[in-house]
């Protein structure tokens, strides 16, 4: 689909957005579990196993594309008795902000699995290693960033959701399909193709100089 994927980086692609989906969907229905609503934990995506979080489509994404997705996280608004808006603010913040964490803490792996392995910086092992925390990076990062975008269906739709008035939340609930078509039209046009192929490609470059500095 995207001719500067190679199948040489499918592994690391895999191995860092089963990471990043894992731990994003657990975040949401960590916090969810905490303000009051069980409906993630009650269908079993609070959950640690990737398999709890995984669509078919979007993992198949991966290999093809530098995007994926998993299941649609439940969220029942009507169980936060306490300040709705802010209580699902929390919710849906909490995965992309999940993702910015990990970006620091893999970040800073690359730099200690030496010493944390026992080994040479130079060794196979380490080196190994380093290529797959470097998509550890760049896949969170990635994640993190475009979830804090307001477009539905993303987490930052319902961050920017939870600030506006309760009548401008209903007109945006009425939005709802055209907004999703919206990004369905931005991923198949040339707009988005260039996004895709230009930006994400490009931010890989960045990482990996800031890596060899």
């Amino acid at each position: 689909m995207l001719a500067y994927y190679h199948l040489e980086t499918l592994l690391p692609r895999l191995f860092a957005f089963l990471i990043a989906m894992t731990l994003h969907d657990t975040a949401h229905a960590g916090v969810a579990w905490l303000l009051g609503d069980r409906t993630a934990r009650d269908s079993k995506r609070f959950s640690l196993n990737p398999l709890a979080h995984l669509d078919v489509l979007g993992l198949a994404m991966i290999i093809f594309g530098p995007y994926g997705w998993s299941k649609k996280m439940p969220v029942d608004s009507d169980r936060y008795p306490k300040n709705k808006k802010l209580s699902l603010t929390f919710v849906y913040l909490a995965g992309p902000l999940t993702n910015l964490v990990l970006v620091l803490f893999f970040w800073w792996l690359y730099f200690y699995l030496p010493a944390l392995l026992g080994a040479a910086s130079e060794s196979l092992v380490v080196e190994q290693w380093r290529v797959y925390l470097q998509y550890c990076v760049i896949v969170n990062l990635m994640i993190g960033l475009i979830h804090l975008l307001p477009l539905y269906p993303l987490d930052g739709w319902y961050v920017w959701r939870g600030f506006v008035s309760t009548p401008k939340q209903r007109w945006l609930d009425r939005q709802q399909t055209k907004a999703l078509i919206l990004v369905i039209v931005l991923m198949v046009t040339p707009i988005g193709q260039w996004a895709l192929s230009g930006i994400y490609p490009y931010a890989v470059k960045v990482i990996m100089h800031l890596y060899s500095l």
